[in-house]
């Protein structure tokens, strides 16, 4: 008697249960392939909404089902580059790169985990054979190139970063760092032309318009530094440096109230900026204003006693402040800590007769 009622109450509940049963039945009988692939696409999907754990998870499992996956041991270094786990990242595009030699993203991936390991020469090598294996991935000369300029092989990074702009002529930062290899170079036209392209593709690359300021500066250019100074000025006042040289700038024009009011604005900045305190006190001895330019030399020589610069315009100013003893003995420290022409200041000046 009890079978009938059974079957009945089975067959009562079963429409409100089987789309469950189905959907779960589906889900664990997949052929492993398929199953992968789901799995990566949603680890995929987590990893563009940068929930990197549960991304994790899906790679994991995504390899479970499939141990050859090639593209989830590589998006799966992806997640692990993104949590700082350099290593296993490493690791992971080990077991990519073996399943798919060719892959020129892979050996990118590989050596920008292997640079933040501190492992240049190897990430080097990594980058080497991604443009070797695809000489149209720009990021991979770019990467290149800067490790090159960092060592100061400034025609091989120029080359790399050459490269870069011609894989991506829409590449703003390859434009950039190019410009700072031709600068290095002395090559002063080419670097303000390569500054302006990377400013032209993108404007608010606020690095682009201090360097070429510096650029023009030392190619002799000086109106033109001065406009880009005070551009960048204008959308950013909060780096000492950029005061500093716009300062620089005006006092190779002889601007020196102006040039000082700049120095005077980076110390405001930073009142441990000794760079800007002695570059403040040169002003000040053009202004012939000596008792100040005693003093920022002084504050200059507190915050950093191996200043020889320092000392030489502290020497200027105390002579000119009738305390010749003091000008001696601040000149010959000058010549003590390497800057020669303290010597001759000090031999003028009758400095021990």
């Amino acid at each position: 008697m009890l079978k009938p009622i059974l079957l009945l109450a089975a067959g009562s509940l079963l429409p409100l249960v089987a789309t469950a049963q189905v959907d779960t039945v589906r889900a664990s009988t997949l052929p492993p392939a398929q199953q992968a692939e789901k799995l990566y696409n949603s680890g995929v999907a987590k990893f563009n909404q940068k929930s990197y754990r549960a991304a994790l998870q899906d790679f994991d499992r995504a390899l479970a089902a499939k141990p050859d996956f090639a593209k989830a041991y590589y998006n799966r270094a992806a997640v692990r580059y993104e949590l700082q786990e350099y290593q296993p990242a490493v690791q992971d595009y080990d077991a990519a790169l073996k399943l798919d030699p060719a892959s020129g993203t892979a050996y990118f991936g590989r050596g920008q985990a292997r640079e933040a390991l501190k492992q240049p020469a190897e990430a080097e090598q990594d980058y080497s054979k991604a443009v070797e294996t695809n000489p149209a991935y720009a990021p991979a000369w770019y990467y290149r190139g800067a490790l090159r300029f960092e060592r100061g092989e400034y025609k091989a990074a120029k080359a790399d970063f050459e490269q870069a702009t011609k894989a991506d002529p829409t590449y703003a930062y390859a434009w950039h760092d190019r410009a700072s290899a031709e600068r290095q170079l002395q090559e002063y036209p080419a670097a303000i032309q390569s500054y302006t392209r990377a400013l032209t593709l993108q404007p608010e690359l606020l690095p682009a318009l201090l360097n070429r300021a510096g650029t023009k500066r030392r190619a002799g250019d000086l109106k033109g530094a001065l406009q880009d100074y005070t551009q960048y000025l204008q959308k950013k006042q909060d780096n000492p440096i950029a005061y500093t040289n716009r300062g620089a700038a005006r006092y190779e024009a002889a601007d020196y109230k102006g040039a000082a009011e700049d120095f005077g604005r980076a110390i405001e900045l930073d009142g441990a900026y000794a760079f800007a305190w002695n570059n403040r006190a040169a002003a000040f001895l053009k202004l012939e204003d000596y008792k100040k330019a005693e003093a920022d030399a002084s504050k200059a020589i507190a915050l950093n006693p191996q200043y020889a610069e320092a000392y030489l315009n502290r020497g200027h100013a105390r002579e000119m402040l009738r305390n010749p003893d003091g000008a001696c003995q601040d000149w010959r420290k000058a010549a003590e800590l390497g800057l020669e022409i303290g010597t001759s200041y000090a031999a003028n000046s009758g400095c021990g007769e």
